[in-house]
């Protein structure tokens, strides 16, 4: 049997009796009602522009939407770099400060919201330097994981090897906490957030388009260079998917 195939089979649901009553939302353990939010607290963080309305036609996008490798390399600006990750994947509404009823702009099973969003600046600015950072969604604030000049040549070809990263000036990568999901789920969990980082790569591929940037979704990545890079264990979290961003 083949890896998809297993997965396939050890993911399945099977119906039972009254399975279709879903359990008082009440008993459910806290940990099934909480959303977690990552941060890094000690590092430095840089508070993003207030996002603004959109004011550009959903149709537009998914007609010019398309997967481009041609960059000039240009930096990107935070002011659209705000508006590219707040349509992606920022908290979009919240009750009061009762984080666990936020909401995002992509569906999540659950309301587990097991991905989180790091940042490859490759392109040194006076407002982002070159290096790797988190997106703080809570706070919509970018925080610097490492700041590092060369991050370009320890990117491509080691970890990306599509010649786009020689110019490309920016690489967001999705990851996933499994364990947010696997705690209510079990194994089909793993389901969801790959439905999940589907819905969130949409948002990004159409936000971009909106904000007039190129965008190139990237499946084939070194796994184990990126979670070094971004000191993650490859287990508990681990890089799914990624894209390159530019002008």
């Amino acid at each position: 049997m083949s890896i998809a195939e297993n997965f396939y089979q050890s993911t399945k649901v099977k119906y039972k009796k009254g399975f279709e009553k879903p359990p008082d939302f009440s008993d459910w353990p806290q940990e099934w009602k909480t959303i977690y939010f990552k941060s890094y607290p000690r590092l430095p963080r840089i508070f993003l522009p207030k996002p603004v309305k959109m004011d550009f036609p959903l149709g537009e996008s998914l007609i010019i939407r398309r997967s481009e490798r041609d960059f000039d390399g240009r930096a990107i600006n935070l002011k659209d770099l705000s508006q590219l990750l707040f349509y992606s994947a920022g908290v979009t509404e919240k009750k009061g400060e009762n984080w666990n009823s936020s909401h995002r702009p992509y569906p999540s099973g659950g309301a587990r919201f097991p991905l989180e969003v790091y940042l490859f600046s490759l392109k040194g600015s006076q407002e982002l330097k070159a290096g790797i950072y988190h997106y703080n969604v809570k706070e919509h604030s970018l925080e610097e994981v490492l700041k590092e000049d060369s991050i370009r040549e320890q990117i491509y070809p080691e970890a990306v090897w599509q010649k786009m990263m020689l110019k490309a000036p920016l690489l967001l990568a999705i990851s996933a906490v499994f364990y947010r999901n696997t705690m209510k789920y079990k194994e089909r969990g793993h389901r969801y957030i790959l439905f999940e980082a589907g819905h969130l790569g949409q948002n990004i591929y159409l936000s971009a388009a909106a904000l007039n940037l190129k965008c190139c979704g990237i499946g084939g990545f070194g796994d184990d260079k990126l979670h070094e890079l971004l000191d993650v264990d490859g287990k508990g979290e681990a890089v799914l998917y990624s894209f390159a961003i530019g002008r």
